[in-house]
């Protein structure tokens, strides 16, 4: 922040800009300078003592960035003052100038003199430095969150120095886990560790509703929050599992994925996972559904429509509803 401290006499020099306004300059620096300005009729002579002052401006040189001034200004005549003003103004980028004082009527006159202070700060300077130092801190918590992440997939390594207190059988494999982490992370295994059940009395479970694969992968988002090389087919079976242990956020991944993954191709199968697991994953395939398929003519021709009216006949009335409903704003529009 530049600070101008102002105790002199008014200029007795005038200029005139390119709008035939009369300028007093009170220079504060190269690029700085305090202004009083004067509209005169066309008739008024050039010398200051017959310049009634209107404004107080402040002006720069350099039109480049976004500054903020602010100050007092204080006027006097013979030690008493008869003009004094507050002012906090912005100038922003290709501005030359800010008007800090206005509706004046001040005659000129040699025993003018000039008080208070102007303070100008380069605020662009300010908020780069603001949005550098949010970006840095947002580095080293990302940072710190991914040390984080790969400390708590370590504890499922075999040979972890810290040891798992709970086995967890599927199709044959066991795979080490802590209940202190499958707990924090799901209620489901909260409430099976909190309430004496078999297989927490035995620290051993067996998993029977859901692949290796799925279970390592489920495993590997409750410990790190981390998910990767996701298919349609892996993100239906993770959602799956997402759901039978209420984790809502690894729910939202999947829904997330399977959303930018949709086409004609596996709409239905998508139709199918959101009528099970998520009204918004739903939502979203029968809005594409009604996009992609302008006429009910051609969904009653496909195999995924004629299953679906026979084994959900609900969700088909559904879908039939929004189709009419589409087709119908379409036409108003």
């Amino acid at each position: 922040m530049q600070e101008f401290p102002i105790n002199c006499s008014i200029p007795n020099v005038s200029t005139t800009d390119e709008r035939r306004r009369k300028l007093l300059k009170l220079r504060l620096s190269d690029e700085w300078a305090i202004v009083l300005v004067s509209n005169p009729p066309l008739r008024v002579v050039l010398l200051p003592a017959f310049l009634m002052i209107n404004s107080i401006e402040i002006h720069r040189k350099n039109t480049a960035g976004k500054c903020s001034v602010l100050g007092e200004l204080r006027i006097m005549q013979h030690g008493a003052q008869v003009f004094q003003k507050k002012f906090s103004q912005s100038i922003e980028t290709g501005t030359s100038f800010a008007e800090t004082c206005s509706n004046m009527t001040l005659n000129y006159s040699p025993q003018l003199w000039f008080e208070g202070f102007v303070k100008i700060s380069d605020t662009g300077k300010k908020q780069q430095a603001s949005l550098a130092n949010e970006e840095s801190k947002l580095k080293i918590e990302l940072k710190s969150l991914e040390e984080l992440s790969n400390d708590f997939e370590r504890l499922l390594h075999p040979e972890s120095s810290c040891p798992a207190d709970i086995t967890l059988k599927c199709n044959g494999v066991s795979i080490p886990a802590h209940k202190t982490i499958l707990s924090a992370r799901s209620p489901v295994f909260a409430a099976m560790f909190a309430h004496s059940m078999n297989e927490s009395l035995k620290n051993e479970m067996c998993i029977t509703d859901i692949d290796e694969s799925v279970l390592r992968a489920l495993l590997k988002y409750m410990y790190t929050g981390k998910i990767s090389n996701l298919t349609v087919d892996s993100a239906a079976e993770l959602l799956f599992a997402a759901d039978k242990c209420q984790l809502q956020d690894l729910k939202e991944v999947c829904s997330f994925y399977l959303k930018d993954a949709i086409s004609p191709q596996n709409v239905w199968k998508i139709l199918g996972l959101g009528d099970m697991y998520s009204a918004d994953l739903k939502t979203f395939a029968v809005d594409y559904i009604c996009n992609n398929y302008e006429e009910f003519s051609v969904v009653e021709k496909t195999k995924e429509w004629n299953e679906l009216r026979k084994e959900k006949p609900n969700m088909a009335m559904e879908l039939l509803e929004s189709l009419v409903k589409y087709r119908n704003e379409k036409i108003k529009h």
